[in-house]
């Protein structure tokens, strides 16, 4: 009897350990039997003949961006938990989502490239320290094919599971600016708030509506539900951050954008059904983002999902419930 007891007790003590040990995704916050994170970052259309975009649902990131003067935006998805087989569509990249790349170091999906002077998207790929592998579908990778069923530009498929899989991820060390809690909470700060809007321009606003029964965001598009183009089903988001951030253009060009993401300008949160205020700052493009509450702490998410609205200055959130 003695035996069986002091095993039960060191089987216990195994499994506390386990417990205490279970590593956390940096991505979302979440348990994970990764031993190190594997992150691609992938460039998303948001042209109407996109929509409903393939594979989105499963990112832990998602990042919009507006890329012409006007409003019209881009994504840039941010997958580590889970990799999809397939995405659609996979769209060109910008210096602005190179910086945002640069945030967590992991491997580039992209279809072409701003090339301009002074806009050239390809030099600063040249200068940023750490990058991962750059899977560029333009240059004729096998893993990326157009949908046949979709018009171009707006339907690249990438097989992005086949590239994660030959991807040599032991020279990748990769990193992310967010920070989450242990498990969901509701913020201490701020007010309540069950639905937001983010108005880039007419055909590009996103929404978010809190849900309590879930607590969860529902996102909607157009104040339709948004939704995973291969499931069918409403995207789901635990924390929202739109970022606000000066924009200009290169010599005026509208498809030029020049986003200042490195400095320090306000942000909004929602989180847990709460809206609270703050700032970011990033001293260097080469540095992570620190996002701060406005007693100058860091913020914390809840465990899941995050979009980020990088928006500009000039423009503001609707509250509306």
């Amino acid at each position: 009897m003695k035996k069986i007891l002091t095993c039960m007790l060191l089987l216990a003590l195994v499994l506390s350990t386990a417990c205490a040990e279970q590593k956390k995704s940096i991505t979302t916050g979440l348990p994970t039997d990764q031993a190190e994170a594997r992150i691609m970052i992938c460039q998303m259309d948001n042209e109407p003949g996109a929509r409903p975009q393939k594979g989105i649902g499963s990112a832990d990131i998602v990042y919009e961006t507006e890329i012409y003067d006007g409003g019209y935006t881009r994504y840039t998805a941010v997958f580590n938990d889970t990799i999809p087989e397939k995405i659609e569509a996979i769209r060109s990249a910008r210096i602005v989502h190179a910086d945002i790349c640069n945030e967590y170091q992991g491997a580039f999906i992209h279809y072409g490239g701003q090339k301009y002077p002074g806009s050239d998207v390809y030099h600063t790929f040249t200068i940023l320290e750490g990058f991962g592998p750059r899977y560029d579908g333009i240059k004729g990778d096998k893993d990326f094919y157009r949908d046949k069923s979709r018009k171009a530009p707006n339907n690249v498929i990438c097989n992005l599971k086949n590239i994660y899989d030959r991807t040599d991820w032991s020279t990748v060390t990769c990193r992310s600016p967010l920070r989450f809690t242990g498990k969901f909470r509701v913020p201490g700060q701020g007010d309540a708030v069950t639905r937001f809007r983010v108005p880039y321009r007419k055909g590009y606003v996103p929404s978010y509506e809190w849900d309590d029964a879930l607590q969860k965001y529902r996102r909607l598009y157009n104040d339709k539900p948004f939704v995973d183009g291969e499931t069918g089903e409403q995207v789901l988001v635990d924390n929202v951050i739109v970022q606000h951030v000066e924009y200009s253009w290169f010599e005026g060009e509208s498809d030029r954008p020049k986003v200042k993401l490195r400095g320090e300008n306000k942000c909004d949160y929602f989180i847990g059904g709460k809206h609270f205020t703050g700032t970011w700052k990033r001293s260097r493009i080469r540095n992570n983002t620190v996002y701060y509450d406005d007693n100058g702490k860091k913020v914390k998410l809840n465990p899941g999902t995050t979009y980020i609205e990088v928006l500009r200055l000039e423009r503001e959130i609707e509250i509306e419930g």
